[in-house]
């Protein structure tokens, strides 16, 4: 089962000069708690730097730190504890345990560093679940699942942590009042106080449109630190990890495609142009592909369809899960009223949006017929389909009328930047 959840978050603030971290709760604190009790390891996928630490040591404080170990994979000595035996690790479990009386709860972070673990998760769960539950964090996907898919098949349950959601964010900048708002669900005729923050909404959109959410980033206080933050991260976090993990030898070429695909988010993915216009053979262009998005870099959406005759079926379109990110790939960290690629960061945001409301029964995908016209998303939940469009500015072309044609069950939306509490239409917050 995997689960998408809402960053677990760490908000500081300033008091007579000091940095004092007050924990924000989040849903996602509730979620995890209806599995404590239960056998089954708790996997929480991401990247680097969106909290996975945080949310960790938050559960080691709920779950009381008598009854909690924490291990942190990227120290030597707890590398060489998880590559041995599961004798040694059981014993040094019951040695570091304070209370031997009750159930412990084991913290491991970065998991994607041990080799060969799966076995060893198997053998705990199945056979000292009693006396230990495991909860894990890792910075891959594709690798923590190409090791542990089939071995721990009804043993393992999995949350990805993504940066901040719009609402998280806005919850960063103080705007408490506006978070909850969002956080409810955006509803024209219920929320209608938030048109009346027309102003605050595009500046804070704006932000988080140029710098994205990863939480440290959001709390600094200029947009010269944030750069420089932004380029740490996407350097020496990202960069450096994908290398290292994945033994990719030939670094330039991964970051030729990175900054391919910054440049063309929300374009279709042919491959075999790719190819040539970024230097790159296909199998290498595929192979990186799926790095970055099992690095949790980019998200891939396919079309949507029910015929194949008239309708688009095969190339993909990708985002970014985090748009400070893909600026500082670019190096344009420059306003959206500045830039010539202000609606394709709008409709990267509202990609983001969509993502963080996703469960396991909805499906984000895009349309286009051989026609050439185009929806930007379809999301489709049980028998509920819902199209948008998205609009920077006041255009209103669509080819919704397209789309009912086929689909007249569909509820069709414009999302617009420069909203203005119109039928039909949503701000980019929804």
């Amino acid at each position: 089962m995997i689960i998408v959840i809402d960053t677990f978050v760490c908000f500081a603030q300033i008091v007579f000069g000091q940095v004092v971290m007050n924990y924000l709760k989040r849903c996602a604190e509730s979620l995890i708690s209806t599995h404590m009790d239960n056998r089954r390891a708790i996997f929480i996928l991401g990247p680097r730097q969106v909290g996975k630490t945080t949310l960790l040591k938050h559960l080691m404080e709920v779950n009381g730190y008598d009854n909690s170990l924490y291990y942190d994979i990227e120290r030597q000595e707890n590398l060489t504890l998880f590559s041995g035996s599961l004798e040694g690790i059981i014993a040094k479990f019951r040695n570091d345990r304070i209370n031997h009386k009750s159930r412990i709860c084991i913290f491991i972070d970065e998991i994607q560093n041990i080799p060969d673990f799966s076995k060893t998760i198997k053998l705990l769960v199945d056979h000292y679940s009693e006396e230990f539950k495991l909860i894990l964090t890792g910075s891959s996907s594709s690798l923590i699942r190409q090791q542990f898919q089939e071995s721990l098949t009804g043993r393992k349950i999995e949350y990805i942590l993504y940066p901040l959601s719009f609402p998280e964010f806005c919850l960063f900048k103080q705007e408490e009042k506006i978070a909850e708002l969002l956080d409810k669900g955006y509803r024209q005729e219920e929320y209608y106080p938030l048109h009346l923050e027309t102003d605050k909404m595009k500046t804070l959109m704006a932000e988080y449109m140029v710098f994205g959410g990863y939480p440290e980033v959001v709390l600094q206080n200029n947009d010269k630190a944030k750069a420089e933050l932004l380029n740490e991260i996407a350097s020496t976090y990202i960069l450096k990890d994908i290398r290292h993990i994945f033994q990719i030898e030939r670094i330039d070429e991964l970051n030729r495609l990175i900054r391919y695909l910054a440049i063309n988010i929300g374009k279709e993915m042919n491959l075999n142009k790719i190819s040539v216009e970024a230097g790159l053979k296909r199998p290498d262009v595929q192979n990186y592909v799926k790095v970055l998005e099992s690095s949790y870099i980019i998200s891939q959406i396919v079309p949507f369809y029910s015929n194949p005759n008239n309708e688009l079926r095969k190339m993909p379109k990708s985002y970014f899960l985090d748009l400070g990110i893909r600026n500082i790939l670019i190096n344009n960290l420059n306003s959206p009223d500045m830039r010539t690629d202000k609606g394709e960061l709008f409709e990267n945001m509202v990609f983001l949006n969509l993502l963080h409301k996703q469960d396991v029964l909805t499906k984000i995908q895009y349309w286009k017929n051989k026609y050439k016209q185009e929806i930007d998303f379809v999301v489709s939940r049980a028998d509920e389909l819902s199209a948008y469009e998205v609009k920077y500015g006041s255009d209103t072309d669509n080819h919704f009328t397209a789309f009912t044609k086929t689909y007249p069950q569909a509820k069709c939306r414009i999302v617009r930047f420069n909203y203005s509490y119109k039928e039909n239409e949503l701000p980019g917050y929804f």
